[in-house]
């Protein structure tokens, strides 16, 4: 089973969101052993909206939670890793869509280099694994399950925990990097909320970097 964390906070992505959905359950993976984990980030009028969709669809692989105040996407992804028990997990953004065989050519990747799960599966055709697929035994690797450092809130996170992957070689792309996830990178409310972190977040990367903190070697601030 793929258990896939996607967080969402605004309404200005529902209709991306949807069409995500629908990029994964018609591709070449199984939507049988699919499991998506929708996060609705601090919006209760979101949440209903999503719910209501879903069940105007009747999608047996997707669960809607609530973040009770707006809390970011580190806290919403490491939340679904902490909740839902799973053989991997994809982490993702809601500002995508999965080419047919993205999630195929990722898992066969995985068994290739990474056959306990314990390595990243980059899904992003950039150097830093913003979306990524990982195993079990990589999530349980860190306290808590928080793979992604929970002192940020939405940047950073991503490029300390490729920086640690990276450096222990357990990081690696599919060999069809055409099949790797489209991103929007839509500049909205969203992208709004998320800019209103910028600033602590990546003072706080460039301060444990000088510090030589890197999480999933040190687990401290």
């Amino acid at each position: 089973m793929i258990t896939i964390a996607i967080p969402t906070c605004s309404f200005g992505r529902f209709d991306l969101l949807a069409d995500m959905i629908d990029s994964i359950n018609r591709g070449t993976y199984r939507s049988a052993n699919i499991h998506i984990v929708i996060v609705v980030d601090g919006d209760p009028r979101l949440y209903e909206a999503v719910k209501k969709r879903n069940e105007k669809f009747g999608l047996p692989n997707v669960s809607i939670i609530l973040n009770k105040k707006r809390s970011g996407w580190v806290f919403s992804v490491n939340r679904v890793l902490k909740e839902f028990e799973s053989e991997f997990y994809i982490y993702a953004s809601d500002d995508l869509i999965f080419p047919h065989d993205c999630i195929e050519n990722a898992m066969i990747t995985m068994q290739e280099h990474f056959p306990t799960g314990f390595g990243v599966v980059s899904l992003g055709k950039k150097t830093k694994c913003i979306f990524g697929l990982i195993g079990n035994e990589w999530v349980k690797h860190f306290p808590k399950r928080e793979v992604f450092c929970p002192y940020y809130t939405h940047y950073g996170a991503d490029a300390e925990h490729t920086d640690f992957c990276k450096k222990i070689g357990k990081f690696t792309y599919p060999p069809k990097r055409d099949s790797q996830v489209k991103h929007f990178r839509l500049n909205d409310e969203t992208r709004i909320f998320a800019r209103k972190s910028r600033t602590r977040d990546l003072i706080l990367h460039r301060n444990r970097k000088e510090r030589g903190r890197l999480w999933g070697e040190n687990f401290d601030e």
